[in-house]
């Protein structure tokens, strides 16, 4: 009984929805919004105080919490990334030397009891 309920709300939705297509705006949130106002979930923010309007500058300067990075202006030469390149691979071969020299202790002659 209760999924041959859910199959006609199911259809009746659609239905609906295709019905109400032609009249819908052309996105979900001015009807979002048409809701919201009805309900009374939207409300317009009360005036300001006194205080609140003297303590403002008439200039608001906004600053972004995220900046957007300056990009660097020098670009590296195909030669300056190869010679990065080396680089790197000297230290990683010279790391590896180094590993090759650590001293490792002996595994014990008997096993512990």
């Amino acid at each position: 009984m209760t999924v041959a309920r859910l199959a006609i709300v199911l259809i009746a939705g659609l239905v609906a929805g295709a019905a109400l297509a032609q009249e819908a705006p052309s996105s979900g949130g001015a009807f979002i919004g048409r809701l919201f106002d009805a309900t009374g979930l939207r409300t317009p923010p009360p005036p300001a105080q006194d205080f609140v309007r003297d303590s403002r500058s008439e200039q608001l300067q906004y600053r972004a919490f995220d900046p957007t990075p300056v990009k660097d202006p020098k670009r590296k030469s195909a030669a300056d990334l190869r010679a990065m390149g080396a680089g790197l691979e000297a230290a990683a071969a010279e790391n590896r030397r180094r590993a090759g020299r650590v001293a490792t202790p002996d595994a014990p002659a008997k096993p512990a009891r």
